[in-house]
């Protein structure tokens, strides 16, 4: 008796991991992004960027910051940010590979989070780096690397 109930116990043990492993399969499988919505993700990524840099300029120069050093590197920052979001996208359009690029793009934008939590710019240029802060997080969560912001826009 003891040996069909230790049989059954293995047998259970076994059914388990594999239902747990090809459960565990199927689930990532889900989550990837092919790669035409990952370039339109970077496409909205990019766009964003470039939207936000006229958006970002016109609150700078109202800011506690205008006519300073700060200012200027400020904008060279965030010039800096859009440049590297159309590379990402160019670079992924050829390559199909993006993970290096997504980190470049992540490291700027957490100093642009830096310079936007020092300098007061105004809710339009907040509400707008929230949403590039959200598509940084589904180009990232494309490739499986963890990114700092989460949909709400914070860190």
């Amino acid at each position: 008796m003891r040996t069909i109930s230790r049989h059954w116990s293995f047998c259970f043990v076994v059914a388990f991991s594999l239902l747990l492993v090809v459960g565990g399969r199927f689930t990532y499988a889900q989550g990837r992004v092919n790669d035409k919505d990952m370039e339109n993700l970077m496409k909205n990524l990019r766009d964003d960027a470039k939207s936000f840099r006229g958006t970002f300029d016109s609150a700078i120069k109202k800011s506690t910051i205008r006519k300073t050093s700060r200012e200027k590197d400020a904008k060279n920052l965030i010039a800096q940010f859009e440049k590297q979001t159309d590379a990402m996208l160019k670079n992924f359009k050829r390559t199909k590979k993006g993970d290096t690029d997504i980190r470049v793009v992540m490291d700027s934008a957490a100093q642009i989070d830096s310079l936007l939590r020092s300098v007061v710019l105004g809710g339009q240029t907040s509400s707008k780096w929230a949403k590039i802060q959200t598509e940084i997080h589904q180009v990232s969560s494309g490739f499986g690397i963890d990114s700092q912001y989460n949909p709400a826009g914070g860190l």
